[in-house]
């Protein structure tokens, strides 16, 4: 290595005016990218499944208390019979769980809208009349030129609890009459978001000019209104009366008994008393399923007993927007500290921006999730994007005029890896020749004069062009320096400029990829009807002479040693072997895969036989 010449230019350091006016141009970038995001409408999808994809990742596990599922599962109904049940047993199954079970309160997920069991209905009207039992109708938030009327609608209130606006609702499927009496009910009417998902609920609607609480709120209501209000304020509901279910809890972590058991009196009073339970079904012929932000297929009981616990557990917090304004304010203040701090240091702050702030500001929205608050994701994202790559486009514009000093220099130069080595060592150092131990690969098209003589010349002009384009890819992508064409055929080496420890490996890997290549390259001419191309390569390792070997006329960075001799003797022996890849003994002893010994041989200029290897290739041999 030689050291840099004084005259060589060098790129020059940012003085601290020009840091002040990049930065100002980079918050300006930012601050429009993060007012056009949050203007968008179209960012609302992606910002939900923004903040899906963050919940996901911090999802508790542990067990939630103060509520219960009981499941009405496939095991149930094959055990005790198929839907639907007489009304009797759901109120054996009502009446278990409120008596000797002690469960606080309970919420049947499900509407009868017809009669059935004259017995049977008149307990549960009974029940739902003078106890803790929440019934279910379903309330519609469809315009629709014929609303939908099933049913009496019974329950509700005259006035809506504090702290949530009700949603109207244009028509409703409730119980049939004789439950009109029921002193608790709730409405289990969802509407999913655009994809299908289901993020949010009304936590009060109004239908036949009553206020219905969501299913979950109308059972904590039924059993203590005033910790109800309470909770629905804490939670805040947005202006249109929705309310985002945090889905801070993982499905398994509720406890859910099948009704089986609790009907055949299998369940420990101690796991059920006091609880808030919810009667659902996960059979897939009762077909009670949403798609919701932890997974694609949930029953329906699960996500009203998300709302469940967030109802018991927000008590005593602070309103989730108004929580989420306070950090998204924190957040600020940490930003602008922190483009202080690298403006003090001169610091690239648009790779801190892009390094550190981004993942700092996605871990921050994950951590908020997971504690029931609301933040937004995208806009902040894309203002620290925007930030960040307006930053690193200004310093790359004042690294630039040295750049393309370099890049004339240097173009001359044909291995495109060659320049970016130099550019990135500052051209502290040259291109003199060097003793390198290197691995090449030679590959030529099998069959090439037959068939380019039948052939026009334009035929063969595209020939030729697509299966180099074909092949090269995969040689490029290997971090490999293409040497040059011959033709119908490449060179390329590994080892030089670029210093790699398992030259020979990724020259094995590029080989393997270039048959895969050729195969979609046949798949192709196949399809034009046009005959397939063959392929054989020779590949062997060993000492070079790596450098600029060329004249004053033209620079040429290339390899010369009997390595490269030794390749390309060994392609042509393919031919006549019919491999499609032969390799020399010195790249084998470094080849991690595994090869197939095609023995000695002896092979033009070499005095003695050398053993050779070949790669099976996972499809049939080209």
């Amino acid at each position: 290595m030689t050291p840099a010449d004084p005259a060589t230019p060098q790129a020059p350091t940012a003085s601290t005016p020009l840091l002040v006016r990049r930065a100002a141009w980079a918050v300006l970038a930012a601050a429009l990218a993060g007012a056009l995001l949050g203007l968008w409408p179209g960012l609302q999808l992606a910002e939900e499944r923004s903040r899906d994809a963050l919940t996901g990742l911090v999802v508790s596990e542990r067990p939630t208390p103060g509520v219960a599922v009981v499941d009405i599962s496939e095991e149930s109904l094959r055990a005790i019979g198929v839907w639907p049940w007489s009304r009797d047993r759901l109120a054996d199954l009502v009446e278990e769980l409120l008596g000797p079970l002690g469960a606080r309160a309970v919420a049947l997920d499900m509407v009868l809208p017809e009669r059935a069991d004259k017995a049977g209905d008149a307990r549960l009207a009974s029940i739902a009349r003078h106890g803790p039992l929440a019934l279910a109708q379903v309330l519609d938030f469809t315009a629709r030129s014929t609303p939908i009327v099933v049913g009496t609608a019974a329950g509700g209130r005259s006035t809506p609890l504090a702290g949530a606006t009700p949603a109207q609702a244009s028509g409703h499927v409730a119980n049939h009459a004789g439950l009109a009496g029921a002193r608790c009910v709730g409405h289990i009417g969802v509407q999913p978001d655009a994809d299908g998902v289901l993020r949010r609920i009304y936590l009060q609607a109004q239908a036949a000019g009553r206020t219905y609480a969501t299913l979950s709120l109308a059972l904590l209501d039924c059993t203590d209104p005033q910790l109800a209000a309470q909770a629905l304020q804490a939670l805040g509901a947005a202006p249109d009366g929705q309310w985002r279910i945090p889905f801070r809890r993982g499905v398994g972590t509720f406890l859910t008994v099948s009704a089986e058991s609790v009907l055949r009196g299998q369940v420990d009073a101690a796991l059920l008393r006091g609880r808030h339970v919810l009667i659902g079904s996960s059979a897939v012929g009762l077909s009670d399923y949403v798609a919701t932000p932890l997974q694609p297929v949930t029953a329906g009981v699960l996500v009203h007993a998300q709302v469940m616990a967030e109802l018991l557990e927000a008590t005593g917090r602070h309103p989730a927007y108004a929580a989420g304004g306070w950090l998204t304010l924190a957040a600020a203040v940490l930003g602008v500290a922190a483009l202080g701090a690298a403006l003090a240091l001169r610091v690239r702050f648009g790779v801190m921006a892009l390094a550190l702030l981004l993942p700092a500001w996605l871990a921050l929205c994950a951590w908020a999730f997971s504690q029931g608050l609301r933040l937004l994701v995208l806009p902040p994202v894309g203002a620290l994007i925007a930030y960040g790559l307006t930053w690193l486009a200004l310093d790359f514009a004042h690294a630039r005029a040295v750049s393309r000093r370099a890049m004339r220099t240097l173009s001359h130069y044909i291995a495109a890896p060659v320049l970016r080595l130099l550019v990135r060592q500052g051209l502290q150092e040259t291109l003199v020749p060097a003793r390198r131990d290197i691995t090449v690969l030679v590959a030529d098209m099998a069959g090439y004069t037959r068939l380019t003589a039948e052939s026009s010349l334009e035929q063969s002009a595209r020939l030729t062009t697509e299966f180099l384009e074909a092949i090269t890819a995969p040689v490029l992508a290997s971090g490999a320096t293409l040497d040059r064409y011959t033709g119908d055929g490449l060179i390329a080496f590994w080892g030089a400029p670029l210093l790699r420890a398992d030259h020979a490996q990724g020259a094995a890997d590029a080989a393997v990829r270039m048959f895969d290549a050729l195969r979609q390259f046949n798949a192709a001419r196949a399809a034009r009807g046009e005959a397939p191309v063959t392929m054989r390569v020779g590949i062997e390792s060993g000492e070079a002479l790596v450098g600029d070997l060329g004249s004053s006329a033209r620079s040429v960075y290339t390899a010369v040693g009997t390595c490269i001799n030794l390749a390309s003797r060994l392609q042509e022996l393919a031919r006549d072997r019919g491999e499609s890849i032969i390799i020399g003994p010195q790249a084998a002893q470094q080849i991690t895969m595994p090869l197939r010994p095609l023995g000695p041989a002896s092979v033009r200029g070499l005095p003695e036989p050398i053993n050779l290897y070949s790669i099976d290739l996972h499809a049939d041999r080209i």
